[in-house]
Order: C-alpha cells, then structure tokens, then sequence
C-alpha cells in the first residue's frame, strides 16, 4: 500500500509539473509578444518621467505646548491668575489650516505672479529663479484671467503679449525692463532680479527666452495650498505637529512651510497680547480718568490754602486724616474693583470674545471666575472648530450655542456676587471710616475744611498709584509673552520628487508590459474554441490517439514526397504500427482489414490522412485499396492521372462493375484506388443500398487494406452509416481547426455505441508550439531529415507564417 501510494504521488508531482510546463510553455512561445510589450510600456514610462510635472513634498515640525508642561516663568504667571485659553492639538491643526492663516502666508511669500519657462516640447516652472519679476501697480480683473507671453529680447528689452478673448485680438507690445507697463490689464513694471543674465540674453543663440506669467487671486493660491496641506500628529500622545504640503517647486514648497508656521508662532503672540492690550486700555482710561480729578482737586487745595492763609494743619489733624487715609484707600480700590466686574459684565453681555479679556490682570483674582472663563473660552474654541468643519448649519452648533448662553448666565451670576462682595466690604471700611469722621467734625471749621480737601486729594492719589501699578505689570506682561509654541525642524527643499517616482514607474510599466500581453493571450485562448494541443484533446475526449501528425511547412504527401523517411511518411507509419495494435485487440474470426477515416468538417485532412495512411500501406508490400466514399464532394489526387468518370457511384447505381471502378494508382504498384465517381443526386440512398456492404465484402477478401475516405460526419450521416462495415475508424482532429464542440458530438456517438473500434488522429501539429516531439505511448520517436530541417529555419518567418492544410 505504501508504494501505491508513493507512485500516485509521484504521478501527481509529474502531472504537475507537465501542467506548469504546458502553462509556461504556451506564454513563451510568445515571446516576442512580450519583448514588444516591456519595450513599449517602459517607454512610455520613461517618457511620462521626463515630460510629467514632477511634483515635491516638503515637511516641517511644529511643538505645541502642553498646559500641564510649564516653566517657572509659566507658573509665576499662574501665581499672578494670569488667565491663558486652554487649547488642544484639535483647535490648533484647524488653526493651522485655516484660510486666513494661509492666505497671510501667501502675503508674505507674494505669490501672486507665476512664471513658466517654455521648452521645445515641456515647460517648468520657476519661482525666485524667474530672472525677472513683476511688480504690480493696479491690476483689472481681465488680469486674472489672461496668460501672459514675454519673450526676452536682449538685456533691455522684452515683448509682451497677450489676447483679448472678448475682442478675438491679440496684443503684442515691446517694453523696457523697470519701466512702467500699462495697459489693458493694468499697471505693472517687469524688473530684471539678481540672476539675470545679461550676456546670455545678449546672445542670439539663446533660446531660454521665452516665458508665460500668470497672475493668481491670493485667495487661490491659499486655496490650493488649504487642500494640499496636511497637519498630523507625529505619535500618539505627542503634542508635535509634522506640516506636509506638496509643489511643483521644491524650494516654493519649503519657504511656504517656513513662512506659515512663522506666521502661526506671531499671530499666536500676538493673541495672547490681544489679552494684556484690552486690559490696558482700560486702565489707562480710568489712570486718565483719576488724573484729571486730582488735578481738580490740587487746584482746589492751592486756592483753599491761599485765600485762608493756612501754611499747614496741626497734629491732631494729621493724626485724623492718617486714619482717614487708610479707609479712604480702600474704599477706593472697592470701587476701582468694582468698575472692572462692571466692565466684564458689560464686555460678556455685549458678547465679545472671552479669550480677548484677562480677568487677573483687572485685578480680579477669584479662582472660581478665572475656571468659568476658562470653560466659556473652551466652548468658544469648540464652536469656531465646529463651524469651520461644518458650516453654522450644524445641528451641533446649536448645542454649542445653549451651553455658552448657560455658561456666560452662570458667570454673570458669579461676577453679581463678587460685586456684592466688594460693595459689602466696602460698606464696613465707611462705617469704620463714619466714626473717624464724627471725630473731625468737633474739630475748627478752616481745619475741617482742609482735612476734606486733603483727604479727596491722598485718596485719588493712592487710586493713581494703583491703577499705575496695575499698568505696570499689565505692561510687564505685554512685554514678556512668547509663544507657547515652536518650530522643532524647519522645511528644508527636496528634489525627489514624490510623482513620477522614476523607480515606480518602471515597476508599474514592467508588470503591464507582462501582463497586458498575458491577459490578451489568456482571453485569447478563452475565447479560442479550437483543440490547441495534444492535453486539451486528451481533457475533451475518453477516445485513445492513435497517432500523432507533424506539421510541414511544405505540405505534400506520400505520392509527391520522394523522401520515404519525411515527417509526414514517419508520422503515418507510426499510424499504421498502432492500427495493427488496434486490429490485433479486437480480433475476430472475420478478416480485419477495413479501417475508415473521417472528420468534423471538411478542412480537418480527412482526405489527406486517407490518401498518406493508404500509401504508407502500399510501400510496406500490402495490397491496398483507397476508396473515396465522399460522395457529394469528390476530390482526386492531382499528382495521379486517374479517370474521374468512373467510381462509387457507378457501382452503387449498377452502372458498373466492380473490376470497372478500381484503377491502379501508377505510382506506388500495391496501391490500387475507387473514386467517387460522378455526383448523384440520391447519395445517402445510395449508401443505404445492399450494393454497399457488397462492395465491401468483396474489397475486404480482395486486399490486404480496405481505406475509406468517407464525407464529414458532423455536416452528413453518410459517414455514420459507413462506419458499420469499418474494424477501425479514424477520427481525424487537426490542431487549432477543430473546434470543441466537434468532440463533444463525436463523445456521444462513442459513448451511445453508434461508432466503435474508433480512434483519434492529432493532424497538422506543430511541434513548436506544442513541444511534444514524438512518443506519447505509442512508441514513435522519430526526429529525422525534415523535422530538423524545419527547426532551422527562420523563426519569425515561421511565426507570421498560416499553417498549411494536411
């Protein structure tokens, strides 16, 4: 069992192998297919390198600070309640990303001009390496919709050309380098940059001269880079920022880059001092405020002290407005205290940012309100994240909307109680400050009136220092901000280009080149309902071969062939061995001599095989007969002079006899031959008659080998009645003629017993393309004269060459 087993393996193996050599074989015998194929695709891949527009990805880095990562200077601003917006790596990327950022980028690099070098067959753009500029004045709108064409003329002069689409008119103008140009597109100087050649363009044998100069809207050019830009996070609980954006020009690319994270560190400062500056706004109007009332009230104690003639008050006084002084300087800071939550209340009901206030540097210093701000500030943030993702018709806006009403309600209410507050405390400083003034008022008349003078006077005195020292570290602060954040690697050019990637396109135009050609030969042969090889019959058909026959590119036969040991003549004698093999298995008392030969259709070499198959009998010293029983569509052997007139049909018909009919062939002197004879017009009836199985017995006793070359069964029945007086019938499949479904009608005749004793002969079969020599269990391995013969000749005449009909 053990060794059954391993042979059905190692059958499988071969078996195997024979497929994935079939499979491999019948790609290679294309090979040329495949050589045009790689040529062409990689051409056009090297093509697409050159002439394509590369385009080049710069990137940079970009660190956002963490709120909870902080220096000393961080936390000694906190001690201060100093309040910073609590931002998130969300509410930056869509910063980074945004319209208005970008577009201040693109101010910044003016973009608004392209130049475009024009080649002989591909143009490029340039950037600072344009060797001139455009420096627009005023530009009309048709400016933004024309192309522009200067063409250099030397180191002084250019050309300007452009249409007028609406008056089908071309403008064409020359002009000086730096002088102004006007026209219909506006007012514009061309200037020559730093790099222009002087001598090079003095040169007539110059060509780089001629250029095309577009002028872009800022918002496109933000546009494009908005939808080319991408910001991503580097890892995953990083709070690095990597910007990504793609150009035509590399070095475009990376100032672009540099330029907008710049851009995004100053606006960023500039928020956070947007924070100190409203703050100071405010102090400085209520410093100016103070200022002017101490003005007033210096005056007034000038003039009380000169129309009295007081020099000074006495100690007792001094002691009483101390006192006062100190009440007096609280209840001032009360209401300076109590002007800066007057002026927040105003600042949220008049729905201004919350990010643009800092309740510290107002001097409000409860932890409560700075958190409350802090959340609004947040909500804020979400909702313009929200909006510019979305558009304000986002359901989520309206959340976003009632929780900020709700949050600035609660913080108005916490403001209300820290009014409340300083009032209450303001209220007991007076009550304290009541009793001294009970005190003062026993006191001379010229002294009260000194000590109220004075004391308005040290009262909005020590309020002016207080806002001073509240100015000063609202200024300190302006002075001190950084940006909390900054660039970890700057965009630096690259010139390799991401598209067209020279290697992937050659990668991409080596798989098509393989298997453009493979796909066209797969549908090819899927759609091809031919037998293409000796596997394909075999997998169609239960019916043994029984032989195998070459193709000649010279055609011929036995009777013209003066080489007995041709292709063709070895084929046919291994045709003839296996017959006997054949009759020898089915062997009966009867004599077995009669073997039939048809076919499908009739440009199989049914006839062919039956003229070659009988000669080959004839030269082996057997007597032989051919009768050609196609009786609707006779052909003769051109190469013999026989009588046409005389044939089957006489016989059949009674017309003649049986001696009458045979002729000898002449050329080979065991071959004798019964031709059709002329057409009648009741053929089937005819074969139908006793006369035919008459005929039949008498050749079958007269010679050693009766061949019958009949009609083609698969268009007539007349083969399929002749095949009852045949021992062997031959079915002749010629390679890449017969189709498919032929075998199928020939498997079911086989199947239903209809025809038996039936054999397959593999006509006109290239051994080329079907590389299987000869031997394929029916011990014939010839390999003589003509067959190497026909390996020498050229191949791709062989390959255009038709096959010729066997």
């Amino acid at each position: 069992m053990k060794a059954e087993g391993n042979t059905y393996k190692t059958s499988e193996i071969e078996k195997r192998n024979i497929n994935i050599k079939r499979f491999l074989l019948k790609y290679v015998k294309y090979w040329y297919l495949f050589i045009i194929s790689l040529a062409i695709a990689l051409g056009i891949a090297r093509y697409y390198n050159w002439y394509a527009t590369p385009i080049y990805r710069s990137s940079c880095r970009i660190i956002i600070k963490d709120e909870n990562y902080g220096s000393s200077a961080e936390n000694l601003l906190k001690d201060l309640n100093d309040y910073k917006r609590n931002r998130n790596l969300e509410n930056e990327i869509q910063i980074l990303k945004s319209n208005s950022l970008i577009e201040k980028a693109v101010q910044r690099l003016e973009l608004g001009e392209t130049y475009i070098l024009e080649g002989k067959i591909k143009s490029s753009e340039l950037y600072k390496q344009s060797p001139f500029r455009l420096v627009p004045d005023t530009l009309y709108e048709l400016a933004y919709f024309s192309e522009l064409n200067i063409k250099i003329l030397d180191q002084n002069k250019f050309e300007l050309a452009y249409n007028l689409k609406k008056e089908n008119k071309k403008i064409s103008q020359t002009y000086i380098f730096g002088e102004p140009v006007i026209c219909d597109l506006g007012k514009f100087k061309v200037e020559k940059r730093k790099l222009f050649d002087n001598a090079a363009f003095s040169n007539p044998s110059f060509d780089k001269r001629q250029f095309k100069v577009f002028f872009n809207p800022t918002q496109n050019i933000a546009s494009y880079y908005a939808s080319t830009l991408t910001v991503d996070i580097v890892a995953t609980g990083s709070s690095i920022l990597q910007l990504t954006v793609t150009d035509v020009v590399p070095e475009q690319c990376s100032d672009f880059l540099n330029t907008l994270t710049d851009v995004y560190i100053k606006n960023s400062i500039e928020q956070k001092n947007l924070l100190a500056s409203n703050s100071l706004k405010f102090i400085d109007s209520q410093i100016k405020q103070v200022s002017d009332e101490l003005k007033n009230i210096e005056s007034n104690l000038l003039d009380f002290k000169t129309s009295r003639g007081i020099v000074d008050i006495d100690e007792e006084s001094k002691i009483f407005l101390a006192s006062v002084k100190g009440y007096d300087e609280k209840i001032s800071e009360f209401d300076a205290q109590i002007s800066f939550v007057s002026y927040l209340e105003n600042y949220i009901k008049e729905n201004k940012k919350i990010n643009d206030i800092s309740p510290a540097s107002l001097g409000i210093n409860d932890p409560s309100l700075v958190k409350l701000i802090g959340n609004l500030s947040d909500l804020e943030n979400e909702r313009e994240k929200r909006q510019f993702e979305n558009g304000a018709g986002n359901p989520a806006m309206k959340t976003l909307d009632l929780q900020i009403k709700k949050q600035k309600v609660i913080i108005l209410e916490a403001l209300a109680n820290i009014k409340q507050g300083f009032k209450t405390s303001q209220a007991e400083a007076g009550k304290e400050l009541g009793k001294i003034e009970g005190k003062i008022k026993a006191m001379p008349k010229n002294e009260i009136e000194l000590i109220g003078i004075k004391r308005q006077f040290t009262v909005k005195e020590g309020l002016y220092l207080y806002l001073l020292q509240k100015r000063s570290e609202t200024a300190i602060l302006l002075a001190s901000t950084v940006s909390d954040n900054w660039v970890v690697d700057k965009a630096v050019p690259s010139y390799n280009p991401v598209k067209p990637v020279k290697s992937r396109s050659n990668a991409i135009a080596l798989v098509l080149g393989l298997l453009i050609p493979s796909f066209g030969l797969f549908i090819r042969e899927l759609l091809n309902d031919k037998v293409s090889d000796k596997d394909m019959l075999e997998s169609y058909t239960k019916i043994p071969l029984i032989g195998i026959i070459g193709y000649s590119d010279t055609g011929g036969s036995v009777f013209s062939d003066t080489k007995h040991n041709s292709m063709i003549s070895e084929g046919f004698r291994t045709v003839r061995t296996n017959i006997k093999y054949f009759l020898e298995e089915n062997k009966t008392n009867q004599k077995q001599n009669v073997i039939l030969i048809t076919s499908s259709i009739s440009t199989e070499g049914k006839t062919f095989s039956s003229y070659n198959l009988s000669s080959i009998f004839a030269i082996s010293e057997k007597k032989t007969v051919l009768v050609c029983m196609d009786l609707r569509k006779p052909k003769t052997i051109e190469e013999l002079k026989l009588n046409k007139d005389s044939g089957v049909s006489n016989y059949l018909s009674g017309t003649a006899s049986l001696e009458e009919i045979i002729q000898p062939s002449g050329a080979l002197p065991y071959l004798d031959i019964i031709l059709s004879g002329p057409i009648p017009p009741n053929p089937s009836e005819l074969l139908l008659k006793e006369k035919t199985e008459q005929l039949f017995t008498a050749l079958r006793e007269k010679y050693d080998y009766v061949i019958i070359d009949t009609p083609p069964i698969g268009m007539v029945t007349d083969g399929i009645v002749l095949t009852k007086y045949a021992d062997v019938n031959i079915y002749v499949v010629r390679q890449n003629v017969t189709r498919k479904q032929h075998l199928l009608f020939i498997n079911k005749l086989y199947e239903e017993g209809k025809v038996k004793n039936i054999g397959l002969l593999f006509n006109a079969v290239k051994l080329s393309e079907a590389n299987y020599g000869y031997g394929y269990g029916y011990g014939y391995g010839y390999g003589y004269g003509e067959v190497n013969e026909g390996k020498k000749k050229n191949k791709l005449a062989r390959m255009f060459s038709k096959s010729n009909p066997a």
